[in-house]
């Protein structure tokens, strides 16, 4: 609880000693007193009037139960058609999964051993990554007690986690893993179907499939299927995704794949050191540091590397049960998205200045998931190594049996063809394991580039050549993988300073964007207007629909803040993006509220207006303070965008520019340095070195810069500062907030501290402190509920 009563304990205390020691003294100041009981009462009343109001509101929502079922998704950076109705989805959708496309088994296999067998250290690798997989099966058929209280819970918890499940079978699950006896009863039952795996298979009757639409205006059909069934296939998936990400990853690290490039013979080290000295360049430099974060966020980055892990949480009710549970937690969509934007964005910064231009292409798969064939998935398995018995599993678990909840209940049903399920483990698995003979193929046809993939979401840089290679080697996979490209999200551009020559025509035409944001020819993302203004009425519609007060706010904070957010680049820009960038948010936020909130002005006065149009028995002015502040001080905690903006302002760096100026300064004044010790004989460790001077002189600056991606320390200092991100503006707490935040963990981050000392003086003038309302009058186990029930997003 953030506050307790001692404030209000110790000012009736002194009341009583007032009283007690006044009473017979005509001199005592009465009035004084008789205001400041008046003022502490008119506080108490307040509070208890903001206390009823929350409780209405939440009555409100949940009486509003009649609204159509969605997915919280902020994460996105899909744009996807704005006009494309229920209908159009779905058999857009059936018009894939319920047509098989039968792809050439052997072409496929021929494909990848073309990559996989075409050297002697690649096959050895492939063998040895196939011998694993037959150990795993091996163990997996051994062990006769897969399910025990540790591994039911990290099935539990990752279920919860997931977007597979309803509300009520999420209630469901709940209640098993706080009974003992359940929890026993479930653990059996499971151990025996996978102990007869062999045998398992779907229910005739069919498994419910119901459409969701999604933030963003994206609709996706998910399986509803049985607790038991989703409890099996989450713990089989996990395995397997743990092993493939053990063993794939064992691949890469034989090869040069999860090395850092290296350009620099031996012998042009010994000369380097000749002039420069022992120990000074960087071991890795730029090189090293693309590898290291490759290699921890965007490699195999849909597999697990640990039976335990789910996303980061996206608000600190979940990343205080992630902690509670012992999970261990990984990036999320959204943070992988905005590194690496962030990323792409240093990459053009660097390549446009070192050498003067930069290729850039992005594409994904058209509808992926729905139309992967199942005899590419087969084909891909074999490949490496999965046995007939684990084939023939992962072909039930894909062909499922699928009748439509809305639809009529003796309607048909029908065995899926193509495509996999979405959030699932088995299938992160089964795309994972195809993407990633393209991921090795291009490394091999591009002599070193890495495809920076999330999903089926990729994107590649480098020299014009290469890309054109690598497209090639994209477009080559996807026909033998029977695959299609979306055109939609597919393009390519080159970024320089002075060339202005057409690029390459293989490569995919149209602009390479990222949400609201299209990267340009000089290197720097403009805003989308029109799209902008697509959003804002798709939010008005939404906000529109809203039958409660609690829904309007939810709506407001995931579609009108955390996804706006989320397609202008995250709410924390690295130094690559400039100042400039924060001006850009803070326009295109400004245009928002200017089209949702017209009639109303702001944000607060329309959450007032509203307040006073559905609970028209409060009668106490509507605060601010009420508006904005969290739920864990009794606000509504309706986020305002402004703020965190406001928070970057002065901390981005003007210019980016201006440091890659810096890097080319540096790196001018360390070679004349080292040009001059050199020249008067004193070199570091000089006179120890086995080589003698060179009588030619030093080595010219153009030889001191050539491998400056592996070898300069003042580029990898460069490289850092772009990705850098600064950390926002901090307030000054006062003793009376810091006693605040002590006791709630609601209020941890910038954005939170910020709005309490905003707010602070309003709160003590109205509530007599930092609580809005005394919060052991607030349903908080009704107000978590809420917070974690899917959004109702109307259709």
């Amino acid at each position: 609880m953030p506050q307790t009563n001692t404030t209000r304990d110790k000012f009736i205390a002194g009341i009583e000693q007032f009283l007690a020691r006044t009473v017979p003294d005509p001199c005592a100041p009465l009035a004084e007193w008789e205001r400041r009981l008046t003022g502490f009462i008119e506080a108490q009343y307040l509070k208890y009037q903001h206390a009823t109001l929350y409780t209405d509101i939440l009555k409100e929502w949940r009486d509003g139960t009649d609204e159509p079922e969605a997915l919280i998704d902020d994460s996105s950076v899909e744009i996807e058609d704005l006009s494309q109705s229920k209908d159009s989805y779905r058999q857009k959708w059936e018009g894939y999964v319920f047509n098989a496309l039968e792809t050439d088994q052997n072409a496929i296999a021929e494909w990848l051993q073309g990559f996989f067998e075409s050297t002697q250290a690649s096959t050895k690798a492939l063998e040895k990554l196939k011998a694993g997989v037959a150990d795993f099966e091996k163990a997996m058929e051994e062990n006769k007690e897969h399910f025990n209280k540790t591994t039911l819970n990290w099935c539990i918890w990752g279920l919860l986690r997931s977007d597979l499940l309803t509300d009520d079978k999420r209630g469901v699950l709940t209640s098993i893993e706080q009974d003992e006896d359940a929890m026993s009863d479930v653990m059996d039952d499971l151990n025996m179907r996978m102990n007869t795996l062999d045998r398992w298979t779907w229910p005739a009757e069919g498994v419910a499939a119901e459409q969701r639409r999604q933030v963003g205006s994206k609709y996706r059909i998910f399986h509803d299927e049985d607790l038991m069934d989703a409890l099996l296939l989450r713990y089989v998936g996990v395995k397997w995704s743990v092993e493939m990400s053990r063993r794939l990853t064992a691949f890469a690290q034989a090869h040069t794949w999860l090395s850092p490039v290296n350009t620099v013979s031996d012998g042009d080290r010994r000369r380097r050191e000749l002039f420069l000295g022992p120990g000074k360049d960087h071991a890795s430099g730029v090189s090293g540091q693309r590898l290291k974060t490759f290699e921890a966020d965007f490699f195999l980055s849909q597999l697990l590397r640990h039976e335990a892990e789910v996303d980061r949480g996206y608000d600190v009710d979940l990343e205080e049960e992630d902690e509670k549970r012992g999970l261990r937690t990984r990036k999320s969509v959204a943070e992988l998205k905005h590194s690496l934007l962030q990323l792409l964005n240093v990459e053009v910064a660097v390549g446009k200045r070192l050498n003067d231009e930069v290729t850039v292409l992005q594409s994904d798969f058209q509808s992926f998931g729905p139309s992967i064939p199942h005899s590419t998935i087969v084909a891909v398995l074999k490949f490496f190594g999965v046995s007939k018995h684990w084939t023939d599993f992962f072909r039930r678990v894909l062909a499922v049996p699928i009748i439509f909840k809305e639809d009529d209940p003796h309607a048909e049903v029908r065995v899926r063809q193509r495509g996999t399920q979405m959030s699932s483990p088995l299938a992160d698995v089964c795309s994972e394991l195809m993407l990633f003979g393209m991921d090795f193929a291009i490394w091999q046809r591009t002599s070193g580039l890495r495809l920076y993939r999330l999903h089926d979401d990729f994107w590649l840089w480098g020299s014009e050549d290469a890309c054109v290679r690598g497209w090639s080697t994209i477009a080559d996979f996807a026909k033998v993988m029977g695959l299609d490209f979306n055109a939609e999200k597919s393009g390519s551009i080159r970024v320089s300073r002075t060339i202005t020559r057409p690029l390459a025509a293989s490569l995919p035409k149209g602009d390479v964007r990222w949400g609201f944001l299209k990267l340009t020819s000089t290197g720097y993302f403009t805003l989308d207007h029109a799209l902008v203004d697509k959003h804002i009425t798709a939010l008005i519609g939404q906000l529109a629909s809203c039958k409660s007060l609690f829904a309007y706010i939810r709506i407001w904070n995931t579609y009108g803040v955390k996804f706006f957010t989320s397609m202008l680049g995250g709410e924390r820009p690295a130094n690559c993006f400039g100042a400039q960038h924060i001006i850009l948010m803070q326009r295109c936020f400004a245009r928002v509220h200017e089209k949702v909130f017209e009639d109303d002005t702001t944000l607060a006065n329309k959450v007032r207006k509203e307040i006073k149009r559905r609970f028209p028995s409060f009668v106490a002015d509507v605060l601010d303070s009420f508006v904005f502040l969290p739920t864990a001080i009794g606000g509504l905690g309706v986020l305002n965008p402004f703020i965190t903006l406001t928070q970057l302002e002065g901390r981005m760096i003007p210019n980016p520019e201006v440091i890659m100026d810096t890097l080319h300064q540096a790196e001018t004044t360390s070679y004349h340095t080292a040009r001059s010790l050199y020249e008067q004989g004193q070199t570091p460790g000089l006179q120890q070195h086995k080589y003698q001077p060179s009588r030619s002189g030093f080595f010219p600056f153009s030889e001191y810069v050539r491998a400056r991606e592996q070898l300069s320390h003042e580029l990898l200092k460069a490289y850092k500062s772009l990705l850098h991100r600064p950390e926002p503006n901090k307030v000054q707490m006062s003793g009376e907030v810091k006693s605040v935040l002590g006791g709630t963990q609601g209020l941890k981050g910038p954005y939170k501290l910020w709005l309490l000392d905003l707010y602070k003086d309003e709160l003590v003038q109205n509530f007599g402190g930092l609580n809005i309302v005394e919060m052991k009058l607030l349903p908080m186990g009704m107000v978590k509920m809420a917070r974690k029930e899917r959004i109702k997003w109307n259709v």
